[in-house]
């Protein structure tokens, strides 16, 4: 799976064809981090309060569609639907808490000592490739590309080949709220996170 074409989604337990996403012809991959790196000034400068109040609205999001949510993971990565509603659920239930750490923990903090003061900030990197695995197709894209998000880095997603459908619907649901190149996906396999890797980003997050 080198180039353009589709991706067909099945059902790991009936073989059921469940939908298509469009592969990324790795060759478009270093427009596509341009794009986000270009979006990346202005998300940083929007500030830790803009960027969290616009990611908040994803725990709404998350509950109002949690069902159809838990279904598509249960149906495309085959685990029961009972844990497949637990992690619906466990993504909405911490957003708050999420968001709570994530401010405190770029926080500016000062430094004092020997009649000196100074103070340190933490800066966002730039733009994040997020390669993410199948075992929890809605909580792993969740949990690399929200933090990274927060803080002011924008992410290029790379969810597994054998999940597509449930890493886009992450990135569906979050797009409303965030401006256009602040969270971007790139669909296939090898090729595709390959050339992410080597393309031109300041942070991979990998699982």
């Amino acid at each position: 799976m080198t180039g353009s074409g589709d991706m067909v989604s099945h059902n790991p337990t009936t073989g059921e064809e469940l939908g298509t996403v469009q592969v990324t012809d790795p060759g478009q991959i270093p427009t596509i981090v341009e794009k986000a790196r270009a979006a990346a000034a202005d998300w940083r400068e929007r500030g830790i309060d803009d960027r969290l109040a616009l990611l908040a609205n994803l725990e709404d999001a998350v509950r109002e569609n949690a069902e159809s949510l838990a279904l598509l993971i249960a149906r495309e990565m085959g685990k029961p639907l009972t844990e497949a509603r637990a992690e619906v659920e466990s993504i909405a239930a911490k957003i708050p808490s999420e968001l709570a750490e994530l401010r405190e923990a770029v926080a500016p903090t000062v430094q004092e000592g020997q009649g000196v003061s100074s103070t340190v900030y933490r800066d966002p990197l730039g733009v994040c490739a997020a390669i993410t695995p199948w075992n929890f197709p809605l909580a792993m894209p969740h949990w690399m590309a929200f933090p990274a998000l927060a803080v002011g880095n924008t992410v290029v997603l790379k969810p597994s080949e054998e999940t597509p459908l449930c890493g886009q619907a992450y990135a569906d649901l979050l797009a409303p709220f965030l401006p256009d190149g602040v969270l971007q996906v790139v669909h296939g396999d090898d090729a595709q996170g390959k050339a992410l890797v080597a393309s031109d980003v300041q942070l991979i997050a990998f699982t």
